[in-house]
């Protein structure tokens, strides 16, 4: 098999010779899950350079809702499956990180909030089941006092509880991706793949410009991007899925939320977030069944739809005088037989190219674990010195609400 990579495409008019160079380990991706490995393989003395075709953030890391689970939203059908025990000990290798003595520096991190609610969400065995998720996966839970409720179950008319908080905070991505960032100035790069061998040579082309990298390993972080490194392989058997989202925001809403309305089904009813705009006014952000369930459907369907289960959880708020935007997209996950949420991270590897999900943000650590065993197991020291590229920087990625086309119901 040859060991070169073969000519990458001519640009029309002149054609440069593409940049040639040696690292460590190349990360395509710049989202959570490979800028949370770069940062463990640097500090573990590798060269590290990270190419990333769209935004520093990436496309799902800003689009998500910021969440550290403990896993009780995935214990609904009464039992503990195995995502829900393999994500509860994540919140705890976060917190070290947040302390300044975990696997990476978190210690510039901001936060929307510093814990979740989960409460019940409409149907006779709501209340059952947010009482069974908070007592099957033990985090801290805590029942709350009507006295202490978030204001905007405390608003509601006629609200009866039980509403539990769960110490798992809500991240606020932006300070996240540029803490992750800021260890990793100067490296990366604005490039997207456009071949990869096993042997670690990956090529990148960025505006008819191309670069060639030896590494010692190549690790794809790059979501739904791990697609095209699966083609460039020639790896045919399935390993990834596509989860597609629609994802509604509503503007101005009085109070702030964090946590999940729970129903008596698999899932929760609605995932609510919210990002602070001026004083006493909040964009939410909804994910849940109410995202999945939009997936389906048109922009004003998928909005004529969340304001009508707003209205039913929360009928304080005249939900026909707001504002609405969606974001659509694809989660992508490793690919499960039954289409399920997969119990954790995969790694695969194909010679010393690592082909990399998280699964959830809340599993960046032990994604990195997994590569940190993989390159163990190729028995890979730190030998290159981290090069210095003349190539472009990739530029920092924004919120959905800052981007979106807002409309009125």
């Amino acid at each position: 098999m040859t060991t070169d990579l073969p000519a990458p495409p001519e640009p029309s008019g002149a054609v440069a010779t593409p940049l040639k160079t040696s690292v460590d380990v190349a990360v395509i991706g710049a989202g959570i899950a490979g800028l949370w490995v770069a940062n463990v393989l640097k500090r573990r003395g590798y060269s590290v350079v990270v190419f990333e075709k769209d935004t520093v953030g990436g496309v799902q890391t800003f689009a998500s809702q910021g969440m550290i689970h403990g896993g009780q939203k995935y214990t609904l059908t009464g039992k503990v499956e195995d995502h829900a025990a393999s994500i509860a000990a994540m919140p705890a290798r976060w917190q070290a990180a947040f302390d300044g003595c975990g696997d990476v520096d978190l210690t510039g991190v901001a936060f929307a909030s510093d814990s979740q609610v989960m409460w019940p969400a409409g149907g006779l065995v709501a209340g059952a089941a947010v009482l069974a998720a908070a007592k099957l996966v033990n985090a801290g839970t805590e029942k709350l006092t009507a006295a202490t409720y978030p204001e905007a179950l405390a608003t509601k008319p006629k609200f009866k509880g039980p509403v539990y908080e769960l110490p798992e905070k809500v991240m606020d991505i932006r300070s996240l991706v540029l803490a992750l960032a800021k260890p990793l100035t100067g490296r990366i790069y604005k490039g997207e793949m456009t071949a990869l061998l096993p042997d670690a040579q990956v090529a990148l082309r960025h505006n008819g410009a191309d670069i060639v990298l030896q590494a010692q390993a190549v690790v794809v972080t790059a979501g739904l991007g791990n697609e095209a490194a699966l083609k460039a392989m020639r790896i045919e058997r399935q390993m990834t899925q596509r989860r597609p989202l629609r994802q509604i925001m509503v503007r101005p809403v009085p109070f702030a939320l964090y946590g999940h309305g729970i129903v008596g089904a698999p899932k929760p009813r609605v995932t609510v977030t919210a990002q602070r705009l001026n004083e006493g006014e909040y964009v939410w952000y909804l994910g849940g069944a109410v995202a999945e369930a939009a997936a389906s459907m048109t922009d004003n369907e998928a909005i004529a739809f969340a304001a009508q289960e707003l209205a039913e959880m929360f009928p304080q708020v005249d939900w026909s005088t707001r504002q609405w935007a969606t974001w659509v997209g694809d989660r992508a996950e490793p690919y499960d037989p039954d289409g399920r949420l997969p119990p954790g991270p995969t790694l695969h590897q194909r010679g010393r190219v690592l082909i990399a999900w998280p699964a959830k943000l809340t599993f960046a650590p032990a994604l990195a674990d997994q590569v940190l065993a993989a390159l163990d197991q190729h028995r890979l020291k730190p030998y290159f010195d981290t090069p210095v590229l003349d190539w472009p920087q990739a530029g920092m990625g924004a919120y959905p609400w800052e981007t979106a086309t807002w409309q009125s119901l």
